[in-house]
Order: structure tokens, then C-alpha cells, then sequence
């Protein structure tokens, strides 16, 4: 007696689609232009040290090994963009590399998008961090002139009335002080 009914693969859901990340769309690019070519890993290492960017044969595994597109910690500036440097100036007519070489710079342009969308929100909470901090130093300020000019006042005050009772001392006919 079967609880549940058979499992039928085609009446299956599909998986939802999962959205890469522009770094992991980089990836994704280098590898089908790598399988399109047929390049190994050593003649992607001497591609890029032709562009004289250096970059380790180490981190030139790690973008090429089997599921390194999930791994999204890749460095842009040292370890991608020179890798894609080197194989997206490929050119041989190849409609299916030129379309990956396309798609791989799109991606690109989409990583410096992002970056820089995420740089620019980085300037505004600075900006809006230093505006509030300048607010609160103005009113900290304003605050402190005012108690010096309280201070001011109040010694002023006492002042005089120190040099009212001086003079009221001095003046006093009946006052024990001698007079010169």
C-alpha cells in the first residue's frame, strides 16, 4: 500500500532560477570561452603573463576548477580582470567565442556597475555621516559659546561687585581698615 504516488520526472517542477552574481557571470564567460578554444591552464598562464599582469598559476586553477563559479570571493582587479584580459582579446571570427568574448565583457561592465553603485552608496553614508557629525560640532559649539558667554557674565557681575564692596570697604569712616 503506497502512501504516496510514483515520482514522474518530466511532471517534476523546475528549479527556480538562481541569479549569478557578475563576478560568478565572469566566470561563467572565461570557462566557455576556455572549453570553446580548448585552451589548458598552462596556455592560459602564458596568455596572461603575456599581458604582463601577474597573476598566480594558483588563482588561474582556482577560476577554472569544476564549480568555481559558486565561489564568489574571486578578486576583481588581480586575479579576474587580467584573466579576461588575456583570453576575451581572442579574435578568431569564432561567432560562439566572440559571443562569449561579448557576454564576458558585458558581465564585466556589470561587476563595474555594481561596484561602483556600491561605491557611490558608500560616498553618501559617508557624506551624510560627515554632515551630521558637522551638525552635532555646530550645536556642540554654539552650546559652548554660550556658557562662555554666561561665564563671561557671571564674572563680570562679580566683578563689580567685588569692587563695590572694595569701594564700600575703603569708603566706611567706622571700618577697622587703615587708610594710607
Amino acid at each position: 500500500m503506497a502512501l504516496y504516488p510514483p515520482f514522474d520526472a518530466e511532471k517534476a517542477p523546475e528549479p527556480p532560477a538562481v541569479e549569478l552574481s557578475a563576478t560568478q557571470e565572469i566566470i561563467v564567460r572565461l570557462k566557455a570561452v576556455q572549453e570553446k578554444k580548448h585552451l589548458t591552464i598552462p596556455d592560459i598562464i602564458s596568455m596572461v603573463a603575456a599581458t604582463g599582469e601577474p597573476v598566480s598559476e594558483t588563482a588561474i586553477r582556482r577560476v577554472f576548477r569544476k564549480g568555481s563559479e559558486i565561489n564568489d570571493s574571486f578578486n576583481y582587479e588581480h586575479t579576474l580582470r587580467p584573466i579576461a584580459q588575456a583570453l576575451l582579446v581572442l579574435d578568431s571570427g569564432d561567432d560562439d567565442v566572440t559571443q562569449a568574448s561579448t557576454k564576458a565583457f558585458l558581465a564585466i561592465n556589470e561587476y563595474k556597475d555594481e561596484k561602483i553603485a556600491m561605491l557611490q552608496k558608500q560616498i553618501d553614508a559617508m557624506r551624510q555621516q560627515f554632515e551630521t557629525r558637522c551638525q552635532e560640532y555646530e550645536t556642540r559649539m554654539a552650546f559652548l559659546r554660550d556658557q562662555i558667554e554666561l561665564k563671561d557674565t557671571r564674572m563680570d557681575r562679580k566683578d563689580q561687585m567685588i569692587e563695590k564692596l572694595l569701594d564700600q570697604v575703603l569708603t566706611c569712616s567706622h571700618c577697622p581698615v587703615e587708610k594710607k
